[in-house]
């Protein structure tokens, strides 16, 4: 009774939510193997009939694909380590500092963290227009900054918050100096958080569209405006959005595999810390 029960309350769930979050993915990869007449056949097939790589060969020579690809990493990363770096030493400030305006600067992050990203658009253009910095990477490094390190810092000084300080205390009584304990002790404690942090911040980066398609050109467009790029009023093509859509989507499951370990940890950690 109790393992008929199970199946009908856990595993019949589970397989209907993967089948329900993997079914757009299959969808996708299936397309994208079928020639492009097939797609546009009134005769629908879930299967391609004769699956091929045309898509993926026009994708990569034909397009500026592999170039919006490359911006798009650049961009991703060094948004990463920055705002990993300023999050970690304004974390730890907040955390092990005691000062008059701490506990309004932690409320002002996570307000401005709330601030729709549509809001900044104008006076970040303008910014960055007179900077003369516009339709390069270094205004997308600059804008997805603003964005994720509000967020990152409030999350960092909650994990921070539960490293026992007297750990830094006795790193210090060995004759560690301040930055020697952050690096040394802190830092290697708050892995998982970090990873689950920055993993945030890679997806955002990676992920976002707005920004990426006001602040760039040709030169510096990243993958998001370039799929976008191939729907016109005229004509959509299915064929290199479906197979971009499966190349864009890589990058993220190698990360979530490299990582997935810490990540857990990290996720878990924040959801019982308090």
């Amino acid at each position: 009774m109790r393992q008929r029960k199970s199946i009908w309350t856990f595993y019949i769930p589970i397989v209907f939510f993967m089948v329900t979050v993997l079914f757009p993915f299959a969808w996708i990869l299936l397309t994208s193997l079928k020639e492009k007449k097939e797609m546009f056949s009134a005769e629908f097939h879930f299967l391609p009939l004769e699956p091929t790589l045309n898509s993926y060969r026009e994708l990569f020579e034909k397009t500026d694909f592999i170039h919006n690809m490359w911006n798009s990493l650049v961009v991703s990363f060094v948004t990463v380590l920055i705002a990993g770096i300023v999050s970690f030493m304004a974390g730890y400030a907040l955390s092990r500092y005691r000062f008059k305006i701490r506990n309004g600067l932690m409320y002002f992050f996570l307000l401005l963290y709330l601030v729709p990203s549509t809001l900044l658009l104008i006076p970040l253009y303008t910014i960055f227009n007179k900077m003369g910095i516009l339709h390069t990477q270094l205004c997308l490094i600059i804008a997805y900054s603003t964005y994720s390190i509000p967020y990152s810092v409030w999350l960092t000084t909650g994990f921070i918050n539960q490293v026992p300080y007297e750990l830094e205390e006795a790193a210090a009584l060995d004759g560690c100096n301040l930055f020697q304990r952050m690096i040394r002790i802190v830092l290697p404690l708050l892995r998982p958080a970090m990873v689950a942090s920055l993993s945030f911040i890679f997806i955002t980066s990676w992920n976002e569209y707005t920004y990426a398609n006001m602040f760039t050109n040709k030169d510096s467009r990243t993958v998001t405006v370039a799929l976008s790029n191939f729907m016109s009023q005229y004509n959509i093509r299915w064929d290199l959005i479906t197979a971009g859509g499966i190349i864009v989507v890589i990058p993220v499951v190698i990360m979530f595999v490299i990582v997935q370990k810490d990540l857990i940890a990290g996720l878990t950690a924040g959801g019982v810390k308090g």
